[in-house]
């Protein structure tokens, strides 16, 4: 079924646009909420009346997504991720991390407007688009710093020889040659 979006829905699009969807989801979730509207020829000129009410909202909704996206630009998140030994981080900053933050910052973003290709797990600066209008996107730009880094222990292992190849494969081939040295020394000694 053809409907046509009476208000913002990000899953689907944004306000005068035309979508198709299944019978049921228009019938019993968009239209009833008010969300949406059935295209058909019946209601024609009922569509075009309210379509050009539909255009007005949408030319100032889009004023206001201009707006929000000159102030989200400049912006900047900043995160902080734990390392551990070895340098593993603990964790990524995704979707509903970025959301928490522009909340945190007075702005009211849906994690579903913000478009990330994947977490964020290394140092560094990275840009995130935020749709918030069907023609209007904004970039922010997002800090991610390590902490915590913790360096690898040289004095607990001082003494001893790196040992490659443990398991029980290596520990029966080690007995293997310390007993084959072992019959080797009686062997001399009681040649003598």
């Amino acid at each position: 079924m053809e409907v046509i979006l009476q208000s913002d829905f990000p899953t689907l699009g944004y306000v005068g646009d035309r979508v198709n969807v299944a019978n049921g989801y228009a019938r019993n979730f968009l239209i009833p909420r008010g969300i949406a509207v059935e295209a058909s020829s019946r209601n024609e000129r009922q569509i075009k009346h309210l379509l050009s009410s539909i255009n007005v909202k949408k030319a100032r909704l889009r004023g206001e997504a201009e707006e929000l996206a000159k102030r989200l630009e400049a912006v900047t998140l900043e995160f902080k991720l734990k390392v551990g030994e070895g340098g593993k981080t603990f964790g990524s900053i995704t979707t509903k991390d970025l959301e928490a933050a522009l909340k945190a910052k007075g702005f009211d973003i849906l994690r579903k407007q913000i478009r990330q290709t994947e977490p964020f797990k290394k140092a560094g600066e990275y840009k995130v688009q935020i749709k918030l209008h069907s023609e209007v996107a904004a970039t922010v730009g997002v800090k991610l710093a390590l902490e915590g880094l913790v360096e690898k222990k040289e004095e607990a292992g001082a003494g001893k020889a790196p040992r490659k190849g443990r398991g029980k494969k290596a520990d029966a081939d080690e007995a293997t040659a310390a007993s084959a040295d072992e019959a080797a020394a009686d062997a001399e000694i009681k040649a003598e």
